[in-house]
């Protein structure tokens, strides 16, 4: 809070008055980003023709976005990974764990839409899977958004520009149901 107070220019009792501690701040910034981000992946559905297709082009759009602001990415990463347990009991964390219940039920929508639609196999247990798809895109954007240091860690030749398309095919070969695409 003293870094945030001293680069916005406030003291550090003003920052209070707009934020209860750390976590509602930073439940407010990370608000205002999923805010920001929503649209991309709410115009990503809008084309999708299949459970399957929306699946594809949430990743997509999360993709494109991560990419276009990885600041907004990093952040919520670097929130996310902190290790410490987090203040929930804010209105402001409250909202942000809203906002990040709507992005997951759009990934739970689009799956369920796909059983549905005979794009996605009927043996997928929707709420997890919604999670695991989005936190393994998490490691994906992740390595992607820092090529050197993992080109420097990597003991083989790779080609990071490969793993979003790479993990989204396993992602969707993994959902497919026999016979979609």
């Amino acid at each position: 809070m003293d870094a945030v107070a001293d680069t916005v220019e406030l003291s550090k009792g003003t920052l209070y008055l707009y934020f209860e501690n750390k976590d509602a701040l930073c439940a407010a910034v990370a608000t205002r980003l999923i805010d920001t981000f929503l649209p991309f992946l709410e115009d990503a559905l809008d084309a999708a023709e299949t459970g399957l297709d929306a699946i594809r082009a949430l990743l997509h759009a999360y993709y494109d976005f991560t990419q276009e602001n990885p600041h907004h990415f990093r952040f919520a990463l670097a929130w996310l990974s902190a290790g410490e347990r987090m203040d929930d009991s804010t209105e402001a964390f409250q909202t942000y764990r809203g906002r990040v219940g709507h992005m997951l039920s759009l990934v739970a929508t689009s799956l369920q839409r796909g059983q549905l639609d005979g794009s996605i196999r009927k043996d997928i247990d929707v709420f997890p899977q919604a999670i695991q798809i989005w936190t393994s895109f998490l490691g994906v954007v992740l390595v992607g958004l820092n090529r050197e240091a993992m080109q420097q860690r990597v003991p083989v030749p790779v080609d990071l520009e490969q793993l979003v398309p790479l993990h989204v095919d396993g992602v969707l070969r993994a959902l497919a149901s026999e016979g979609a695409s």
